[in-house]
C-alpha cells in the first residue's frame, strides 16, 4: 500500500509539472497532528487492536512527522490549488511495574487535494486560508506481540491562517487542525 501513495504521489507531481505553469513544490513538517492527538487519547482507530491491556502501564510518545511533500498551483490572484503527500510516525513506548517494554508504532500515509484562498498575493508575501481532503491509510504493529492491522480513512486540514514568503524559493507557516498538524512549516521553491 506505501508503494500505491508514492507512485499517485508522483504521478500527480508529474502532470501537474506538465500540465501547469505557476507551480511550486514544498517541502514542510508539523507538530500535533489529528493522528497523534488520536492515538494519545487512546481514539485512533488501530488503538485496541495493537495496545497491550494493562492498567498499570506509563506511556512516552516519540512522533515523526507529519512530513509533507507537495505541489500547489497558484491559479489566480485569490485561488491556490494541490496536492500532497505526508507521512507521520507515532512510538508508543509501554513501561509497566517491572522492566518490561512493549514498543507500538502507528503509522499513516495520507494523500489530500488542497484548496487555498489568498487574502493578500503580495510579489513576495501571500496571507491565505485553506482547506485540504483526501485519504490516510494507517497502520499500526505491537513489536512485542507482532501483531498488525490497517484501516483507511477520510483525511482533513482546515488552515486557518497560513502565510508564504520569498519569491522563487521561500518559507510558509500554517496554524490549523487537521492531519498535517497543528502548527506547520517549511520551504518551497517556485518552478517557473
Amino acid at each position: 500500500m506505501k508503494k500505491i501513495f508514492t507512485l499517485i504521489a508522483i504521478g500527480i507531481f508529474a502532470f501537474a509539472v506538465k500540465a501547469q505553469s505557476n507551480l511550486e513544490v514544498h517541502v514542510g513538517i508539523g507538530t500535533s497532528s489529528h493522528q497523534e492527538n488520536m492515538v494519545k487519547a487512546a481514539n485512533h482507530a488501530l488503538y485496541n487492536a495493537v495496545m497491550p491491556r494493562s492498567e498499570n502501564i506509563g506511556q512516552t510518545y516519540i512522533t515523526s512527522g507529519p512530513i509533507r511533500l507537495g505541489i500547489r498551483s497558484h491559479e489566480n490572484k485569490h485561488f491556490i490549488l494541490g496536492a500532497e503527500f505526508n507521512y507521520s510516525n507515532i512510538e508508543v513506548i509501554n513501561k509497566n511495574g517491572s522492566s518490561d517494554v512493549i514498543r507500538v508504532n502507528f503509522v499513516n500515509y495520507t494523500l489530500m487535494a488542497s484548496t487555498q484562498y489568498k487574502y493578500i498575493d503580495k510579489p513576495k508575501f501571500i496571507l491565505y486560508s485553506g482547506l485540504d481532503f483526501g485519504v490516510s491509510y494507517a497502520t499500526a504493529k505491537n513489536q512485542d506481540t507482532k501483531v498488525k492491522a490497517n484501516d483507511l480513512a477520510a483525511a482533513y486540514q482546515a488552515n486557518f491562517m497560513g502565510f508564504r514568503y520569498g519569491s522563487q524559493l521561500g518559507v510558509f507557516g500554517e496554524l490549523g487542525f487537521g492531519y498535517n498538524g497543528f502548527l506547520s512549516g517549511g520551504i518551497f521553491y517556485r518552478l517557473d
